[in-house]
């Protein structure tokens, strides 16, 4: 039987944390016999994740596990693109807390609506106290996702999706052109973006994209993300994403370059050094250092678009 559903999973150098989500994958209610198939991609991990994943996959004939070496979550994804045999494929983490309806509510979704691409709430797990500088405005940064307790059509590109919950129609994937290998995550680098492209490719298509809230995942939050230097690392490394993605999509460009691009960012790099000047003089910490993030990204994309045709 055909499944209905591929969840693909593509992890890196996170064995403890995939081990927990990939035992809910394996416990959580199955919407009917054969209905779905669980895809592991290994994407060159060093430490324990091939002993991990083959522990599962020898006790549930339904897992499937693939070793992808080209570095990049892009390139895993593509392969769990091309493995996959569902209708849908189901991206997750491997710091997802997966509860166990989560399929389930999915597989609900698509039979009633039959949307092109369907997606649902992520909420950010605290283990310990949030960091000294973390204000609402980082929470994308953590991948937290909450649209409201309604059913919702999107046709705007202002309800993105993330990687650790949402689902698409297989065939428009393909038609997409998959994950762009130029953005995503790479080894230790913390670029992203490349659900990004996707999203405003199915919006600009006029594609059914349907946010649900009732299959809800927690994100699992290792140490270093709570950390000052991994948040500065996001907002640089995504300014790299952010600049390839406009040079894919601007549709006016000076000397080949995105236009808007440059004046967003001088515009905004202003901006930010007028709010941290004043954040300075209210002694408060907290603004004071977002404002230089944006300040530290907004250089990023101007001296990316100088040096990068």
């Amino acid at each position: 039987m055909k499944p209905l559903i591929s969840i693909v999973l593509c992890t890196y150098n996170n064995a403890d944390s995939l081990a927990i989500t990939l035992n809910q994958l394996a416990t959580m209610d199955q919407p009917e016999p054969g209905a779905i198939e669980i895809i592991i991609v290994d994407n060159n991990s060093p430490d324990h994740t091939a002993k991990i994943t083959q522990a599962i996959v020898s006790n549930h004939p339904h897992f499937h596990y693939y070793f992808e070496g080209r570095q990049g979550l892009s390139h895993a994804r593509n392969t769990g693109l091309e493995k996959a045999q569902g209708d849908y494929i189901l991206f997750t983490d491997d710091d997802a807390e997966i509860p166990a309806h989560w399929v389930r509510k999915y597989s609900e979704i698509i039979r009633n609506l039959a949307p092109d691409c369907l997606y649902s709430k992520i909420n950010i797990i605290w283990d310990k106290p949030k960091p000294w500088w973390f204000i609402p405005e980082y929470t994308p940064c953590f991948v937290g996702l909450d649209y409201g307790d309604k059913t919702l059509d999107i046709n705007d590109i202002h309800h993105e999706f993330y990687g650790k919950n949402f689902c698409v129609r297989k065939s428009l994937l393909i038609e997409l052109g998959g994950f762009d290998p130029n953005l995503g995550r790479q080894g230790t680098k913390l670029a992203a973006g490349e659900e990004t492209l996707l999203y405003r490719k199915m919006i600009w298509a006029k594609k059914k994209v349907v946010y649900f809230p009732d299959a809800a995942v927690g994100h699992r939050l290792k140490e270093r993300e709570y950390s000052s230097e991994n948040i500065k690392k996001l907002f640089v490394d995504g300014a790299h994403s952010s600049h390839h993605i406009a040079k894919l999509t601007a549709q006016k460009k000076i000397m080949g370059r995105p236009a808007r691009m440059l004046a967003d960012s001088v515009k905004n790099l202003l901006s930010s050094t007028l709010l941290l000047a004043l954040a300075t003089i209210k002694n408060n910490t907290t603004k004071r250092y977002y404002h230089y993030l944006c300040i530290c990204k907004n250089i990023t994309l101007i001296k990316l678009w100088f040096k990068t045709p």
